[in-house]
């Protein structure tokens, strides 16, 4: 085994040029979220029809469906209301190498927007060593190297026995809650162990945190400005109090589950005295909340979170004579679940022995401060999952995303390595 995951390490390195490429031309193609919330959105299906032949040619069999306009209810999941996956499939290729471990390696096509960045987001520049553009780190640059890693790996198929499936998936982005992720899992896409190929600095995430997105609606009464009202603006003010108790008390208590208030609309015309206004926010909570939630009968999830935070805005509407006959709604846009794969895990084995294999150095082990969709394979698929990206540090989501290549290629070198080692023979 020792002298293949050497050798492919080695194929890896003369893939080099193809990986740049593959980056380049992934980020090229426009794949932004088209519920971004700001122009220019894209299709994920064309990075999905750019990336299908090279997998057919690989030897893969492939299969393009979209998730199902009820995949949240299925699944059991909060998710966005009024939700499209119409035109927008994943695509899973599998290898069949014969019998034995079936590993799944996923990462998503689409990103989140483009807009206001410091460059043409679609340029795919290369310069000091970096490719520029949006998708660059999350997560054009990891469905590259997953790829080149199967094609590194299927050099030396004669040698390996088991299915690898890869899985470019959609909707993972802008609230998506992994929407494509879990219509993997619906049609059966799982399999012993998987590596989610989205994060940064290859560092090994062997979990996540949660993440809740509420919807506030604070309701005033409209008017002609000068005639008067009552200003739904001056109420949201109001209940913001509310929200900036409920951020700071619960960051004291958990400093990393950050609160973030991140949009506030109100108003139509300035001769208009607004007569409802919205406030929308995030907030991260911890794998044990989650679990507490569950021993407690309520399900793996924030409900206790979603429980403390609508109190907090019921105190706010208490506090106003207006809100008290008026009361705020609260609506949950999602609820994205936590995961955690133990220390112990043969997963977190396997992949520190590539690691060290192909690099020469143990990886760095984290649960992930934000969430992705690996915790629906892990607590949905029951497949033991950990997150393996090579973005570059907080540039996800930046107005100047880049990835490094260097990265790329030694992200390549691991989970090429780690296949060899999950499907050889003579193991």
């Amino acid at each position: 085994m020792t002298d293949i995951v050497h050798e492919v390490v080695q194929e890896v390195e003369r893939l080099t040029d193809d990986l740049v490429e593959m980056c380049r031309e992934l980020v090229k193609i426009n794949t932004v979220n088209p519920y971004a919330g700001a122009e220019p959105t894209g299709l994920e299906k064309d990075g999905q029809e750019f990336i299908q032949p090279i997998l057919e040619g690989m030897g893969g069999k492939t299969r393009l469906f979209e998730p199902p306009p009820d995949i949240y209810k299925q699944m059991g999941v909060i998710g966005p209301k009024g939700r499209s996956w119409q035109d927008r499939p994943n695509l899973v290729t599998e290898f069949d190498l014969g019998p034995g471990r079936r590993i799944v390696l996923n990462s998503h096509m689409d990103t989140v927007g483009a807009a206001g960045m410091a460059f043409d987001p679609f340029c795919a520049d290369v310069k000091d060593g970096k490719i520029y553009g949006r998708g660059s780190s999350d997560d054009k640059g990891g469905m590259a190297m997953g790829i080149i890693a199967i094609k590194a790996a299927l050099k030396f198929s004669d040698a390996l026995s088991g299915t690898v499936v890869h899985q470019s998936v959609v909707d993972e982005e802008c609230s998506g809650s992994g929407a494509g992720t879990l219509a993997c899992v619906l049609e059966g896409y799982t399999g012993d162990e998987a590596v989610v190929i989205d994060g940064s600095e290859l560092i090994v995430m062997r979990g996540c945190q949660g993440c809740l997105t509420a919807d506030v609606k604070i309701h005033g009464r409209s008017g002609h400005a000068a005639r008067g009202g009552v200003n739904a603006i001056d109420k949201a003010l109001v209940v913001k109090g509310g929200i900036d108790r409920f951020k700071a008390e619960r960051e004291a208590k958990y400093p990393d589950c950050l609160v973030n208030l991140g949009v506030f609309n109100a108003g139509v015309h300035p001769a208009v005295v607004p007569g409802s206004a919205t406030l929308s926010l995030n907030m991260v909570y911890r794998i044990e909340e989650a679990v507490a939630n569950d021993e407690a009968g309520f399900g793996w999830g924030g409900l206790s979170v979603r429980d403390a935070f609508e109190d907090a805005i019921h105190t706010a509407d208490e506090s106003d004579e207006w809100l008290r006959e008026h009361p705020s709604n609260v609506e949950w846009v999602k609820d994205l679940v936590p995961f955690e794969t133990p220390e112990n895990t043969p997963l977190l084995q396997d992949i520190r022995a590539a690691h060290e294999t192909a690099l020469g150095r143990a990886p760095e082990v984290k649960i992930m401060s934000a969430w992705a969709d690996g915790a629906n394979l892990a607590q949905y698929g029951r497949t033991p999952t950990v997150l393996f990206g090579p973005g570059t540090k907080n540039a996800a989501h930046s107005d100047d995303e880049t990835v490094a290549i260097r990265d790329l290629i030694d992200g390549a070198k691991v989970i090429a390595a780690y296949l060899c080692r999950q499907l050889d023979k003579r193991s």
